[in-house]
């Protein structure tokens, strides 16, 4: 049920919140089935936890895993940033300088306003790679990592995000394919370590797996 995905990745409903059947069903107006069913569906791509006789709640956040989809997430829009610089025009490069202009005018404290912004700069690199299966790969694996973005937000790191993503414009052109991919390589895993880093000082006990 995507509705309920999206509250998931939006943080309208918190880590080990209950999910109670006949609330949901209530909320979305559809069946319990439906509800079962939808809760299924997200307890297999580890958004839901489900418990006999206990019922369902969102999944805690588990630090492997956000290490994991970091480290992927990385790869694949390096990847994608080196075969996009070959594919990219001064239309395109004009875009992405427009995009930097508004980061830098971005007040630090609008979380959500810097990742809307955000999701722009890497889904123009994105969508010129050239690769339709791997921008499917990279939006699957880029849900994860914007819901704990928007959910915990990291003191300091949009300005840093945002001369990072200065560098990244430049290699691209500069038709450095190898340079662009390091680049962005480094600025996302930089943001996971950064967000694990926050994690581990700030949040309450047991919200951390």
């Amino acid at each position: 049920m995507r509705a309920l995905r999206h509250e998931i990745y939006s943080g309208l409903r918190l880590p080990r919140e209950r999910l109670v059947e006949n609330s949901l069903a209530e909320t979305f107006r559809v069946s319990r089935m439906v509800i079962r069913h939808a809760l299924s569906q997200l307890a297999s791509h580890g958004l839901v936890e489900i418990e006999p006789y206990k019922g369902a709640t969102v999944a805690a956040i588990s630090s492997d895993r956000i290490h994991e989809c970091y480290q992927v997430l990385s790869m694949l829009e390096g990847f994608a940033a080196m075969l996009a610089v070959e594919r990219f025009t001064q239309k395109d490069l004009q875009q992405l300088r427009k995009l930097l202009e508004k980061h830098r005018n971005i007040d630090v404290g609008n979380v959500k306003e810097w990742q809307v912004q955000n999701h722009s700069f890497h889904r123009t690199i994105n969508l010129r790679c050239g690769n339709q299966k791997l921008i499917d790969m990279i939006h699957q694996n880029a849900q994860f990592t914007t819901y704990w973005f928007l959910l915990l937000s990291v003191p300091g790191r949009i300005p840093k995000n945002t001369e990072e993503h200065a560098a990244i414009i430049d290699a691209i052109t500069q038709g450095d394919g190898q340079k662009a991919r390091q680049l962005m390589e480094r600025h996302i895993m930089g943001a996971g370590e950064d967000l694990m880093e926050h994690l581990k000082k700030n949040m309450p006990i047991g919200f951390l797996l």
